[in-house]
């Protein structure tokens, strides 16, 4: 099966920081669970740099099994780094990469729906490819603007926020498959660019 023909869910950490809380809560059995029920067969999570153990060891609290079927590296990105196991009694593929040169392209040939980190580039990546986004801000970092930039363009109607956790996961999964977002604008915006500045950088 060609899997763009596969609905899919892709999670992304970025390239460099690792967001444990959020891997943990998608690989719950109860989102899990989730994402079965509304017809998602294949998880892809992009994880972070050096979290490839760590990855691996949740896999396995969860019952995943690891497969060797043919992965499509070529569009992923990864290199060889890519590794894939079945979940759910071999309802769900999970397949998962410490880092990616093609996220675009994952986000729009091979995602239905994708969860992401509150970094300004993962979320404009995937408004520009005009994919439904569910934003995470991760509270454990110190100083930053996620949850400023996630509440701006929750504010505009273009994504679903959530906390990493569970239950806050599966109520933007939820409102994901019942509800539309805004257009985001494709063309060049100066006033939103102007805005999103104003909100880091303040």
């Amino acid at each position: 099966m060609c899997i763009i023909d596969i609905k899919t869910i892709f999670v992304t950490c970025g390239a460099t920081i690792p967001f444990p809380k959020l891997i943990s809560s998608v690989l719950s059995d109860v989102f899990c669970q989730e994402l079965i029920q509304y017809g998602f067969v294949r998880l892809i999570i992009q994880f972070g740099k050096d979290y490839g153990p760590a990855f691996e060891n949740l896999v396995q609290e969860h019952g995943g099994k690891r497969e060797y079927k043919n992965i499509p590296i070529e569009e992923l990105g990864c290199g060889e780094a890519a590794r894939q196991y079945s979940l759910m009694d071999g309802k769900l593929e999970v397949i998962g990469f410490e880092y990616s040169t093609k996220v675009q392209s994952i986000i729009q040939n091979l995602s239905n729906l994708v969860i992401s980190h509150a970094g300004t580039g993962s979320i404009l990546d995937s408004l520009r490819l005009n994919r439904p986004l569910v934003v995470c801000v991760n509270d454990s970092l110190m100083d930053n603007h996620q949850q400023q930039i996630a509440d701006k363009f929750v504010k505009l109607g273009y994504v679903w926020s959530c906390a990493p956790s569970v239950t806050s996961l599966i109520a933007s999964l939820r409102a994901s498959q019942t509800e539309k977002l805004k257009p985001f604008p494709v063309s060049h915006n100066s006033s939103f660019e102007r805005l999103l500045s104003g909100v880091i950088y303040s």
